[in-house]
């Protein structure tokens, strides 16, 4: 196993920085609204556990659907991604760690009213490689008060 963390890594660079990329193009989704790509980085096996409700495990189609409502919602999304680290468990297959800081408006369309949100989640994702791309295929979040 090789690992990767803040910028160095060991093993294979293009499938660390390959990771790296997907996992800040998954978060970007929330200040692009470029919706359609939440099913792009995500492979159809995806599982997610999330911080937010509803808090079983869900499948592809409503982890899907449960980010396209919450980033359709926020406004002035943004995030940071502290302390990442990708161990290659094998050459196709790859868990990151991090924590996840992210903060917006959540926005009623109908009161007109909003709410700040702010949070602190610490992240595990998994990622595969399938065809020579890589993809989310399982995601944990959970809050931190640290």
């Amino acid at each position: 196993m090789s690992s990767y963390k803040g910028g160095r890594s060991s093993g294979d660079d293009d499938d660390t920085n390959a990771i790296e990329h997907l996992i800040h193009r998954a978060f970007y989704i929330g200040k692009s609204k470029e919706l359609s790509a939440i099913r792009e980085v995500h492979h159809s096996m995806l599982t997610k556990f999330s911080d937010t409700p509803p808090y079983h495990r869900m499948d592809y189609e409503e982890a899907c659907l449960h980010e396209e409502m919450f980033f359709a919602n926020v406004s002035d999304y943004d995030y940071s991604i502290e302390d990442l680290r990708i161990t290659m468990l094998d050459a196709s297959v790859a868990l990151a760690t991090f924590i996840l800081e992210h903060k917006g408006m959540v926005v009623d369309d109908y009161t007109f009213t909003g709410q700040t949100i702010k949070s602190r989640v610490r992240c595990s994702i998994v990622c595969k490689k399938f065809d020579g791309r890589w993809y989310i295929v399982h995601e944990h979040l959970s809050n931190s008060s640290v």
